[in-house]
């Protein structure tokens, strides 16, 4: 796992050190410029001050220049004395003024001295025309116009010295006003610009933080989803350097580590499959040859017990049934030679006599055939051609096929070759097996033998289109005894098995009801190989 070659962390730390210097600069000129406007504020007040005595002295000015206006008008030398009492008021106040020093405007506190002196020196020269004036009055008892005229002018200078002054403190409120809004607009613009900083900025760090962490968190946490759905061969693939990019080595490290486990698991499921297969294979084979041998147990216990059986019966029965058939023949001679009146009465007892010999014959071919079953001869093995034996036995069916309207085809292997085969038992068989098919379509039908070769196996078919095997018989027809016809015997079937397996063969029948019936049977190529399990 690569470590991370850039802090993301680092970047948060940076990003938030950055912030706080910004709101603190902005903060520390906001605090600066709204220092500023306060003490413009109270610049302001103090100008208001100044420009509120500058109008009480322009309006006293007003009421001098008034004054004389009317003792030029008037000739009364009255107004001159309320004129010299407006003087005297407006020069205290002009020297208080004065004398405040700190009223005056910083920036143009020179011009504003050199006016105060320009009206303090008018203001003492007043008096002096003034008490001329009133010297004349009193001498001729006439104002002089004259005199007047240059008051009023010197009047008017004042006023217009105040009325400089006064100009000068209003543009000096003007300064700091629109100071004040400068230095407002300017935090304003000041505000504007950090909010859109700061949203271009949140824009960028949301772009940059939803591409570097959200997105790729998101990307991981599909990844993961479908890990949990089972699809561990995802992988997660980032360009970035930071934890993030470690995070995904670590996801893909994790998934590789448990797609590797989940590959040895299935194998080691496959082998342990495998294995139960093999074992399950042979726990059937041994069963199925544990089930054969105990047939075959079975099989050779019935054998025996018939054996034995056959042995009494042959002792037991046939020595009676003999001397039982000897005193038939006897009693049948002197019937035959005996002279009676009543010929029908004769004709009876040959009758009756005639029924107990064909019984005894049948009871006697009975005997015979369990006792050729139960001491069965051991096959006379010889290299013979078994579709020679078929044709041969095509031939023997051929009559007895024709009137029951069965078609006969042969379907034969030409390189079928020579095999080990009792040629007598090996046509029982295959005859008996023959001619059932054809008794198993009585209304005609199709009667299929057919010969191939595997590779262990010569392999005999023989298949009809009759009436079928019902299932639940299907099982019992190799048992000896088991027949369905009404003068069979029930060993056809029997001797039939009994001659494959001499052989060491198998033989199998597979049969739908109403449709067909196929009885396989496998000879092996070598004669000595152990034989196979009976399938029915």
């Amino acid at each position: 796992m690569k470590p991370a070659r850039k802090k993301l962390g680092n970047y948060i730390i940076i990003a938030f050190f950055l912030n706080v210097f910004a709101i603190l600069s902005l903060g520390g000129v906001c605090i600066l410029m709204v220092k500023d406007i306060v003490h413009n504020i109270n610049d302001l007040k103090k100008e208001s001050t100044n420009v509120t005595k500058s109008d009480e002295i322009n309006n006293k000015i007003y009421a001098m220049i008034f004054a004389v206006h009317q003792s030029i008008i008037n000739i009364d030398e009255h107004y001159l004395g309320y004129a010299l009492d407006i003087i005297e008021d407006v020069y205290s106040e002009a020297n208080l003024y004065q004398k405040g020093g700190n009223n005056f405007s910083k920036p143009r506190s020179n011009e504003e001295i050199a006016i105060l002196d320009n009206m303090m020196s008018n203001l003492k020269d007043l008096p002096n025309e003034i008490n001329l004036i009133y010297e004349a009055f009193a001498q001729s008892g006439k104002l002089d116009q004259h005199a007047l005229i240059r008051l009023e002018q010197s009047a008017s200078n004042i006023q217009s010295q105040a009325a400089k002054l006064k100009k000068l403190h209003l543009e000096f409120i003007n300064s700091l006003v629109q100071e004040s809004h400068d230095k407002m607009y300017f935090i304003l613009f000041l505000y504007l610009s950090s909010a859109l900083v700061g949203i271009l900025a949140s824009i960028v760090g949301y772009v940059i933080l939803a591409r570097n962490t959200v997105f790729p968190i998101k990307n991981l946490a599909f990844a993961t989803q479908k890990v949990a759905e089972g699809d561990l061969s995802i992988r997660v693939a980032t360009e970035s350097a930071t934890e993030i990019c470690t995070l995904y080595d670590s996801f893909n490290t994790m998934t590789e580590k448990l797609e590797e486990q989940e590959k040895r698991r299935e194998e080691f499921n496959r082998e342990l499959e495998r294995q139960v297969r093999e074992r399950t294979s042979e726990l059937r084979d041994a069963n199925a040859s544990l089930r054969k041998v105990q047939a075959d147990l079975i099989r050779m216990e019935k054998i025996a017990t018939l054996g034995q059986i056959a042995t009494t019966v042959n002792h037991e029965i046939k020595t009676p049934l003999n001397s039982l058939y000897l005193n038939l023949q006897l009693l049948t001679k002197k019937i035959n030679k005996s002279e009676m009146e009543n010929d029908k009465t004769k004709n009876d007892m040959l009758r009756v006599t005639a029924v107990i010999d064909n019984e005894i014959v049948r009871i006697n071919e009975i005997l015979d055939e369990f006792v050729k079953y139960a001491r069965f001869a051991p096959p006379d093995l010889k290299e013979k051609n078994l579709n020679d034996i078929i044709r041969n036995i095509a031939q023997m069916i051929d009559q007895t096929a024709e009137k029951a309207r069965v078609e006969t085809i042969l379907s034969l292997d030409d390189k079928l070759g020579l095999s080990m085969l009792d040629e007598k038992k090996m046509t029982q068989a295959l005859l008996n097996l023959c001619v059932n098919a054809i008794h198993a379509m009585p209304d005609g039908g199709k009667l299929f033998i057919e010969t191939h070769r595997t590779k262990q196996y010569f392999i005999v078919t023989i298949a009809d289109t009759g009436t079928g095997i019902a299932p639940d018989e299907l099982e019992k027809i190799f048992d000896p005894f088991f027949t369905k016809k009404e003068k069979g015997l029930g060993f056809g079937l029997a001797i039939v098995q009994r001659i494959i397996e001499d052989h060491q063969g198998w033989i199998s029948c597979f049969s739908e009801l109403g449709e067909s019936t196929i009885f396989e049977i496998a000879l092996p190529v070598q004669i000595n190989q152990p034989a196979p399990a009976t399938k029915n």
